[in-house]
């Protein structure tokens, strides 16, 4: 029997949570993937934003948040938890579609999400603006913030937000 991704994500983020059960800052995590990455043959991929880490798989990613420095210290950028408030408030108005489901979870002294992979994230060959409908634009606009073409991708060739963290109700 096939595993569900999340199953898949949240068995590798034990892993990585008891990895990174030391890092505080995203220097911290990236030190212990590029050791990770030295003696493993099937490398970490990962992105960041101001506020969390995202370790890229096949057809799953696990956000881990760390202490942002600078500008984005008061909180104000989000992590995990925000992201879930957010994904909760789109179930409200039906609106959960468009963005990426979150499974959050703490481990090991980190909170961190599973979220499927979307593809075609920062594809700007795409018009995402132009694939919503008026409802959905204003949905995103009222709710959701930093909207650029690297935190939109498409499922099933619909637009799909990853990255929502920073939102406002």
């Amino acid at each position: 029997m096939k595993t569900t991704y999340e199953e898949r994500g949240l068995k590798f983020a034990t892993t990585l949570a008891k990895m990174f059960q030391n890092c505080v800052y995203l220097s911290d995590f990236v030190s212990v993937i590029e050791d990770y990455n030295a003696s493993h043959s099937r490398k970490l991929i990962f992105k960041n934003g101001v506020s969390r880490i995202a370790i890229i798989r096949a057809d799953y990613v696990i956000k881990f948040d760390y202490r942002p420095t600078g500008y984005f210290s008061d909180g104000k950028a989000g992590d995990c938890e925000s992201e879930l408030e957010a994904y909760e408030c789109a179930v409200e108005a039906g609106m959960e579609y468009l963005l990426a489901k979150p499974t959050v979870k703490e481990m090991f002294g980190h909170t961190f999400s599973v979220m499927p992979r979307i593809n075609h994230v920062g594809d700007t060959s795409r018009n995402w603006w132009d694939k919503l409908s008026l409802k959905e634009e204003d949905w995103l606009d009222l709710h959701i913030n930093d909207l650029h073409d690297n935190n939109v991708g498409y499922r099933h060739g619909k637009v799909c937000v990853i990255d929502y963290a920073w939102h406002e109700f």
